[in-house]
């Protein structure tokens, strides 16, 4: 919700225009305060989070409109990490949830690697690092828009086989 911040952090990462980023909160009544719950949205929360998975409702309007979708849609996570969960429950606030690397850059997964790839324009924009050690390498959230009648997997991450476990049908009754 702030713009500055936003602003720096847009330039920092060297972020498409348009293409959204999505917000951490710490819990699923944080998230409607930023976000409308359909069914789909709420089982998704019930079922998957806190974890890997990032879940795009429509946007109320109340962050920051660049954080959002062309469409006006937000993704909410809620991590499992601890630190993170602690720091959305004490901020109260959605705090953007996009990794520490610039756009189209490798994943970083300790702050010596993730300051060692940045040029001397992006180090200006750094206001303060939480060095939590290194941290497992993991994949990132899947990504899922419940905007839509069918939900719609945008981006294959961690957890997929528990989101989308295969279903193999042996007949057509069962496809359908």
């Amino acid at each position: 919700s702030n713009p500055e911040a936003v602003t720096r952090l847009l330039e920092y990462k060297n972020r498409p225009a348009g293409k959204a980023i999505s917000v951490l909160v710490s819990s699923e009544k944080e998230a409607e305060k930023w976000v409308n719950l359909n069914a789909t949205a709420r089982n998704l929360y019930k079922s998957f989070l806190p974890g890997p998975v990032t879940v795009i409702s429509k946007s109320k309007g109340k962050v920051d409109i660049r954080l959002e979708s062309e469409l006006g849609r937000l993704g909410i996570r809620i991590s499992s990490h601890d630190f993170a969960l602690k720091l959305a429950q004490k901020y109260g606030k959605p705090i953007t949830a996009t990794s520490a690397n610039a756009s189209g850059q490798a994943r970083p997964y300790s702050v010596e690697i993730a300051l060692s790839g940045l040029n001397k324009r992006q180090q200006v924009l750094i206001d303060l690092i939480v060095d939590a050690g290194e941290i497992p390498n993991s994949e990132p959230s899947t990504v899922i828009d419940t905007t839509q009648l069918v939900q719609e997997i945008v981006r294959a991450g961690a957890w997929l086989e528990a989101v989308s476990p295969p279903f193999y049908s042996s007949s057509e009754t069962e496809t359908k």
